[in-house]
């Protein structure tokens, strides 16, 4: 972490010299201003220094917090110190528009679509390069393992709507580009050396980042449909899930896009699903929550709402949570015992934001909800939704769980500053 700022010693008041000469009007205010003299010189220039001095360690401290996007006591709050905090240099007129973290680096990306390489583990700036055509509208850009003649090396896969384009990482040189076949519809997936995704055309497809041409794909709806995929597509244990906005659900084998299972919806998919403890949760907008056995299929449980649901399930802690209007913040078990409705732990209205990861900071397990609009982190406990703390961070556009440390956060904003918050004690992750 950067040395804290000292402030320089405040200069003593030596003397207070006020002349008021009337003219006009303001000969009314003489007998003021001689008082406001009086009052000055009354005052020794000792005294006042001591009493300068007792603020400056908390001028300090305000200082500190205005340097940093999320500054030292609201990192605390969070359960972390500050790592590092970089700034990404914008040309006037230009912001950030993208920031993606990975244990190899952080890559930003401005509104140019030049494209900043930071060290993850000092936040020091390495090169900057150009990302795309600056008309492209990027999706992605993340880092990606790919096997070379001499074994193997990380490179910058970046994805526009309509190109790929692949950056050596050590230098920001441009190694390959290619314009897609399958246009994405959604943000990709790493999955090996391979970015998955889909597409308008209604596929999920696999795209090979170190030949830079397609893999293979599978047709969501089938041969008798091909409504798009808008869902980012989600892997685990080796198997895809991706739906349609018709609503189709599939799950396919990571290694050959293999259809494993598919289920017909009532309506459609276009909120990411997520996965875990080999259960894929899906939301649709015919007003289900739906838990499907990973590997089978098996409809394990289903809820049904009064609204179509468009936003992402969240699971974490044993409990899938999901936002349901009309009823709040929905806690369920990830997979009662013959109960086939699910099974309610807690509901709860009044949280906003999104979950992002999860914390130990209140003693036991929490959920973290970062809102965007009102740039607050809402500490809620697992065990009964109770918000336990709303953490304000007003210069804080964009806010998630860090890839890099479980625990950890990363903070950024447009005007280019990039923060990374490091767990005080490990207990968090996001999914």
């Amino acid at each position: 972490m950067p040395t804290q700022p000292v402030l320089a010693p405040l200069e003593r008041l030596q003397s207070v010299r006020l002349e008021a000469r009337p003219v006009g009007r303001l000969g009314a205010f003489s007998a003021s201003l001689a008082t406001l003299v009086t009052a000055l010189a009354s005052v020794s220039a000792p005294a006042l220094a001591a009493s300068q001095a007792a603020d400056l360690p908390s001028q300090n401290a305000a200082r500190v917090e205005e340097a940093y996007l999320v500054g030292p006591a609201k990192a605390a709050e969070l359960g972390c110190s500050i790592a590092w905090q970089a700034l990404v240099p914008n040309a006037p007129g230009q912001s950030l528009a993208l920031v993606d973290c990975s244990p190899f680096g952080v890559v930003a990306v401005n509104t140019r679509n030049e494209i900043t390489f930071v060290r993850a583990d000092t936040g020091d700036r390495a090169w900057m390069a150009s990302a795309a055509e600056r008309i492209d509208r990027v999706l992605s850009a993340e880092i990606v393992s790919v096997a070379t003649a001499d074994g193997g090396e990380q490179r910058i896969a970046v994805t526009t709507d309509t190109g790929f384009y692949t950056i050596d990482i050590k230098d920001g040189s441009s190694v390959l580009r290619r314009n897609f076949r399958h246009v994405p519809s959604t943000r990709p997936i790493v999955v090996g050396q391979a970015l998955v995704f889909g597409t308008r055309s209604g596929q999920a497809a696999w795209f090979d980042c170190g030949s830079g041409f397609d893999m293979r794909g599978y047709t969501v709806d089938g041969p008798l449909g091909r409504s798009p995929v808008v869902a980012q597509p989600v892997e685990n244990d080796g198997i895809v899930v991706a739906g349609s906005s018709q609503g189709t659900v599939v799950a396919l084998d990571a290694s050959s896009s293999t259809s494993l299972w598919r289920k017909e919806l009532l309506g459609g998919v276009v909120a990411k699903p997520a996965i875990a403890n080999g259960i894929a949760f899906v939301a649709s907008e015919d007003q289900y929550l739906y838990a499907f056995d990973l590997g089978s299929g098996t409809t394990l449980w289903k809820y049904f709402t009064q609204t179509p649901l468009r936003t992402s399930p969240f699971a974490a802690g044993g409990l899938v949570l999901q936002d349901i209007p009309g009823e709040g913040l929905v806690a369920f078990t990830q997979n009662p015992e013959g109960q086939l409705g699910g099974q309610v732990r807690w509901k709860k209205t009044g949280l906003t934001g999104r979950p992002i990861g999860t914390s130990s900071i209140s003693g036991g397990e929490s959920v973290l909800l970062w809102c965007a609009t009102a740039r607050q982190v809402t500490v809620v406990d697992l065990r009964n939704g109770d918000a336990i703390r709303t953490i304000d961070l007003p210069k804080v556009e964009h806010l998630e769980a860090d890839t890099l440390e479980d625990g950890g956060l990363v903070a950024w904003s447009s005007d280019g500053r990039i923060l990374r918050l490091s767990p005080v004690s490990n207990g968090s992750s996001g999914r």
